[in-house]
């Protein structure tokens, strides 16, 4: 009440508790895919999931990964997905050996995957030794067919969604 009194006769008040500004976040979160076909993943900083490593999925043909949006099971651990090993394997070890401020950005730790159709991806992952420069793996699931293939199932949707895609990592 005497705050009250104070404002309306402009006496100054001491002590008045000064309005903080809210923090702004460090880093802004990565944008999420707007197209059905197109699968984002923000990996969890690989030193704080296994305490093996991932080197013991080399010989597997999938590796399970913990992702940022995967949800948590009952038993408190959280979900994760499997991710092809040839694919995603050199990007777990990088993220393994840099230091934890160096991945803090979470556009450092986003895997995307475009699907062409069932059987042919586009895999696009950070570059962390240059930024600007993002890797772009693509797989199919065709032993018989070539990897050139996958230009056939292009269409201007799909197009729009890589570069959406690649604005991530070069931005």
């Amino acid at each position: 009440m005497a705050n009250l009194f104070d404002k309306l006769f402009n006496k100054k008040v001491e002590n008045a508790p000064v309005a903080q500004k809210p923090e702004k976040p460090k880093f802004a979160p990565v944008a999420r895919p707007k197209y059905g076909f197109v699968e984002q993943y923000t990996i969890v900083d690989p030193k704080m999931v296994l305490n093996g490593g991932y080197e013991h999925w080399q010989l597997c043909e999938n590796v399970p990964v913990v992702c940022e949006e995967s949800p948590k099971s009952l038993c408190g651990f959280s979900g994760g997905v499997m991710l092809p090993t040839n694919v995603v394997m050199g990007l777990l070890m990088e993220l393994t050996k840099k230091p934890a401020q160096d991945i803090e950005n979470p556009k450092k730790r986003t895997v995307s995957i475009v699907r062409l159709d069932a059987k042919h991806r586009i895999y696009i992952l950070p570059n962390l030794e240059s930024p600007k420069h993002p890797v772009f793996v693509v797989e199919n699931d065709d032993d018989e067919e070539k990897a050139s293939g996958w230009s056939l199932y292009m269409t201007p949707e799909k197009n729009r969604a890589i570069v959406d895609v690649l604005k991530i990592h070069t931005r």
